[in-house]
């Protein structure tokens, strides 16, 4: 989540600004699209994929993600906050993206 601060001066009633007093601040909240990349391969693609981040640029570089790869699954999982679906994948190495899925998705709270 983006937050955003505005400043808003004083005027008086002809339209004067005046710098003097305490400016006032305004905090607009902006929210960044959440999405959900769901990766998969196959059981020999394994090193294939984990290789494909070596040299790439990235934010989930080096961080922890969710894999099934140990257990047999060959899935994994990131979540990500980008402009839209084209620039969550763009995060993710092109041998990666090519086999991932992009879901819009939204927090909600579990009742």
């Amino acid at each position: 989540m983006v937050l955003q601060v505005r400043s808003h001066r004083k005027q008086d009633h002809v339209g004067k600004k005046y710098p003097y007093r305490g400016a006032r601040r305004m905090l607009t909240i902006v929210r960044v699209p959440l999405f959900m990349l769901s990766h998969s391969h196959a059981p020999g693609e394994c090193r294939t994929a984990f290789a494909a981040w070596k040299g790439f640029d990235s934010p989930l570089r080096h961080t922890l993600t969710l894999t099934s790869c140990v257990e047999g699954g060959h899935h994994a999982w990131w979540r990500v906050e980008a402009a839209d679906a084209e620039a969550a994948l763009a995060q993710l190495p092109p041998f990666v993206a090519e086999r991932t899925v992009v879901e819009p998705a939204r927090e909600v709270r579990v009742p």
